[in-house]
Formats: structure tokens, C-alpha cells, sequence
């Protein structure tokens, strides 16, 4: 018979105590292929072209409703998260309010701090795959970490670890909504966890975060226009930013938390307990003059090794660079973006001289 080790506590329950002594936050278990109801939602989402150039979001359409893509046979979903909250340095106190810097450098998301999440979160789940494995090797078993074609916040929701807010976030009871998502997904049939109840804890008529977007992009209720999130612009956007939008990213350099740091649910923020996001790589601000001097690849990875500020690369950090040195007014920058207008690519020349005009108006 196909199951894991039988004990006095219940199958269930030992793959949660696991997850605990692997410093999950919260591990609930879901029945696969569930959300069949939301896929016009997300065809709409990719319609509107509201994913902006994330090709793989348009991938492997079939295997975010139908699991037998990804693992034939496939009966559950493990879902775990991982609290990666840390308070700034530079903040009195925590309270839901946008955070104003002391400082005048390039702000960075607080997930990209530490070390990358998804090698945190990928040692974190092979380990806890081997430790399944041992006390099943005849289920099939495969894990991912924002890495597969899983719609990880709605499989999240429906195992009840939380539910999907305004911001389009996974909000939870325990720690808001500072947490990563990852899951397992086994052949194995275990007992599902009842779908998160939203008559309990929802964002109601609170609309903070629309409000707080600098760019617009949750421009509706519980959905979000990717291509104008400030998130996306900075990481995932790749070539010119439009006028438009530059000047509305302000200080961001590297993600983006405005959209929680007004949550009136991330009152139950706690800082984390994982060493690889404490231990800074990135960390919470970033030197401008030092990005705007970045010559080559082999510097940027010599400078951000292991960090998930290498998802941007060179040419989008010293874009990103380019645009707060001028939303800040950093004028005793101008030298060093002036000498961009010579650089080999063709996005930080746009953006360098996009920005000396800028500050010419300002003189």
C-alpha cells in the first residue's frame, strides 16, 4: 500500500512537524488541480498583456491546472513558506506606512537583502524531499520554488496558509504578507487542509495599497498590471523604461514594498529566524555612485554573488541606478551619468540622457 510510515501521529501531521524542524512558517497540505475556476482569470491576465515581457508566465499554460504535466499521477500539494521579514535599519518602529528613507541611495526590496531565496529555499526543500522520500520511496515526489509552473499564492490559498489580498499578495495570519512560497508536489494521497476561510480575515473595503502604488498597477481589486509594477520594472524588465513611468519609481533600485508596507495585516510582521536572509548581501540600501561604476559583468557578479540582485544584471541595475540618481536629485552624480552616454548599451545611454535632460530642468 502506497503511504508513508505509520505511526500514532497521523501521516499529515509528521510532514508538518518536518516542516518545523526545517523552519517553514507554515505548512498546509491541498488536493491538486483545484483551480480550474480561476483559469479565465489568469487568461485574461495574459491577454491584457498584464505579465509585460514575462514570457514564462505565458509558458506551460496546461501544467498550472493539471499537475499530471508536471508529475503524472499526482494527488497532493505540500505547501510551505518561509517569513522573510527584517525591519530597516533606519526605521523607528514598524507600523503599515511607507517607509521614507533617511538615506538618499537606492532603496532594495527587503526579499533581496540576504542570500538568494530561491537556493535558501531549494536546500530547504530538497532536504525536506529526502526526508519524505525516506519514509516513502514509492511516491513520486517533485519540488519547486517560484521556479515551476505552479500558481503557488492560489495553491497557497487553497490549502488555507492564507489569502490573496488586493495587492495581489498571499496574506497570512502569522506574518502578513513577508513570506516566499514554495511546495512539493506528491503522488501520495494525504488529507487536505480546508481552503482558507475569507470571511474571517480580508481586505474588506481597505484599499491602502491601490491607493499607495506610485505607478497604478493595482488599478482594480485583487488584480495588478505586471508591466507597471515597480517590482517588475526594476528585475524583470528588460531594455527602455518608458518617461512615464521613471520618475514614479522614486528611490526603488531593486524591487519594490510599498504595497505591503501599507498592509494593515503586516502589523503581525516578525523578523526572521533564517541566517541566509539576515546575513546581508545586498542589503537594505545600495551606494549609487558605486552601481553607476560598474564597467563590465565580471564586476557586477563579483559584487553581487549570491544575491538576487544577479536576476537584474548589469544594464538593468545601472538603468535602475541612472533613474533614482535623478528622482533623487542627486546632482553631484551628474559626472558619472554623463559618462554612461558612452556606455555599449543602448538602454543605459537612452536612460542617461533621459536623465541629464531631467536635471537640466532642474538648474
Amino acid at each position: 500500500m502506497d503511504q508513508f510510515k505509520k505511526t500514532p501521529q497521523s501521516l499529515e501531521n509528521q510532514i508538518k512537524e518536518i516542516a518545523k524542524s526545517l523552519q517553514f512558517s507554515n505548512c498546509r497540505i491541498s488536493k491538486t488541480n483545484q483551480l480550474q475556476s480561476y483559469k479565465k482569470h489568469y487568461q485574461e491576465f495574459i491577454d491584457k498583456k498584464h505579465h509585460g515581457k514575462m514570457k514564462f508566465l505565458e509558458d506551460h499554460l496546461e501544467a498550472k491546472f493539471d499537475t499530471d504535466y508536471i508529475l503524472p499521477n499526482a494527488k497532493s500539494l505540500i505547501m510551505v513558506t518561509l517569513n522573510y521579514f527584517q525591519a530597516r535599519k533606519d526605521a523607528k518602529s514598524w507600523a503599515p506606512k511607507i517607509h521614507i528613507p533617511t538615506h538618499q541611495e537606492g532603496q532594495v526590496a527587503r526579499y533581496a537583502f540576504g542570500r538568494d531565496y530561491h537556493k535558501i529555499f531549494k536546500s530547504k526543500l530538497k532536504l525536506f524531499a529526502k526526508k519524505l522520500n525516506e519514509m516513502n520511496k514509492e511516491s513520486p515526489l517533485r519540488y519547486f520554488a517560484d521556479s515551476g509552473p505552479i500558481l503557488e499564492r492560489q495553491e497557497a490559498e487553497h490549502a488555507g496558509i492564507g489569502y490573496i489580498g488586493k495587492n495581489t499578495l498571499l496574506i497570512t495570519r502569522e506574518y502578513g504578507s513577508w513570506v516566499m512560497i514554495g511546495e512539493i508536489i506528491t503522488t501520495q494521497e494525504l488529507k487536505a487542509d480546508k481552503p482558507f476561510d475569507r470571511s474571517k480575515m480580508v481586505c474588506g473595503s481597505c484599499n491602502k495599497c491601490q491607493v499607495a502604488c506610485p505607478t497604478g498597477a493595482l488599478h482594480e481589486d485583487y488584480k495588478m498590471d505586471g508591466s507597471k509594477c515597480i517590482s517588475y520594472l526594476t528585475i524583470e524588465h528588460k531594455g527602455k523604461i518608458s518617461e512615464e513611468l521613471m520618475p514614479k519609481m522614486g528611490s526603488w533600485l531593486f524591487g519594490c514594498d510599498i504595497c505591503q508596507e501599507v498592509c494593515p495585516h503586516n502589523f503581525r510582521s516578525k523578523n526572521t529566524h533564517v541566517p541566509d536572509f539576515q546575513n546581508a548581501i545586498a542589503g537594505e540600501k545600495q551606494n549609487l555612485a558605486e552601481i553607476l561604476q560598474i564597467k563590465d559583468d565580471n564586476q557586477y557578479l563579483e559584487k553581487f554573488k549570491g544575491s538576487p540582485l544577479m536576476r537584474a544584471k548589469r544594464e538593468n541595475l545601472v538603468r535602475n541606478a541612472i533613474i533614482v540618481s535623478t528622482n533623487l536629485k542627486r546632482k553631484d552624480l551628474i559626472p558619472l551619468i554623463k559618462k554612461l552616454l558612452k556606455d555599449e548599451s543602448q538602454t543605459i545611454q537612452y536612460t542617461a540622457n533621459w536623465s541629464l535632460k531631467n536635471f537640466a530642468k532642474q538648474i
